[in-house]
C-alpha cells in the first residue's frame, strides 16, 4: 500500500474514531447540560472551578485533535520535518502533560465534594482518585518527539550550509 493510501486510511480511522467516541458520549453530555441547566449540579465556587476545569481539559484535548490532524495533513503533503510540525508536537506534548493534573484535581474535588468524613482526606484522595500516567507518557514522549524533529531541522539547516 502506499505511503498516501496508508495516510488516508490513519486520517479516516482517527475521523470515525471521533464520530463513535461523540456518539457513545452523548448521554453524559445531554445529563451533564440538564445537571446544570436545572440547577441540580454543582453552584457556589465550587460549581464554578469545576466548571472551569471541565472547560479548560475539553479545551486542551480539543486542541490536541486538532494539531494531531493538521499534522497528519502536513505529512500526507510531504512537509514532515517543518519548523510548523514541531511547534505542533511541542504543544500536544504541553496540553498533554498537562491534562491528566488538571483531570486529577477535578475528580479529587468531586472526591472531596461527596466524602462525609474530612479524616485524612489528602492520604483518601490518594488513594481513591486515579492519576492518568498514560497522558503524562504521551506528553512527555511527544515533547520528547518534538525535540527530535528540532534537532533534525537543525542538522539539516546546517547541512545545507555547508554544501
Amino acid at each position: 500500500m502506499k505511503t498516501q493510501n496508508q495516510i488516508r486510511l490513519i486520517k479516516l480511522g482517527y475521523v470515525a474514531t471521533l464520530v463513535a467516541v461523540l456518539l457513545f458520549s452523548l448521554k453524559d453530555m445531554s445529563r451533564g447540560f440538564e445537571d446544570g441547566y436545572t440547577d441540580r449540579g454543582n453552584g457556589g465556587i465550587f460549581g464554578f472551578v469545576h466548571g472551569t476545569l471541565i472547560l479548560t481539559i475539553t479545551f486542551f484535548s480539543a486542541r490536541v485533535l486538532i494539531y494531531l490532524y493538521r499534522f497528519i495533513d502536513s505529512v500526507q503533503v510531504g512537509n514532515v520535518f517543518s519548523e510548523e510540525n514541531t511547534n505542533r508536537l511541542k504543544r500536544m506534548g504541553w496540553y498533554c502533560t498537562a491534562i491528566p493534573f488538571l483531570l486529577f484535581i477535578f475528580n479529587a474535588m468531586d472526591y472531596v465534594h461527596s466524602s462525609n468524613n474530612n479524616e485524612g482526606l489528602i492520604f483518601k484522595i490518594a488513594q481513591n482518585v486515579d492519576f492518568q500516567i498514560w497522558l503524562l507518557i504521551f506528553g512527555l514522549t511527544l515533547l520528547t518527539i518534538a525535540f527530535v524533529f528540532k534537532k533534525g531541522i537543525e542538522l539539516k539547516q546546517e547541512n545545507d550550509l555547508t554544501i
